[in-house]
């Protein structure tokens, strides 16, 4: 929950789909190994993550 609450707070307060290519490929990087440690942990207690909200 810690995660996920830090990660919202993140994507509020970042632009994540900037102009400096780089950046922007570090993000999303980002968003996607912290949605991969996220369905990892909910598949460890047994609970499923919705594949979109």
């Amino acid at each position: 929950r810690d995660l996920a609450g830090e990660l919202h707070s993140y994507y509020n307060a970042e632009r994540v789909l900037v102009d400096d290519v780089a950046v922007k490929m570090a993000r999303l990087a980002l968003m996607h190994a912290t949605r991969q440690v996220l369905r990892n942990g909910l598949a460890l207690i047994g609970v499923s993550a919705p594949a979109r909200m």
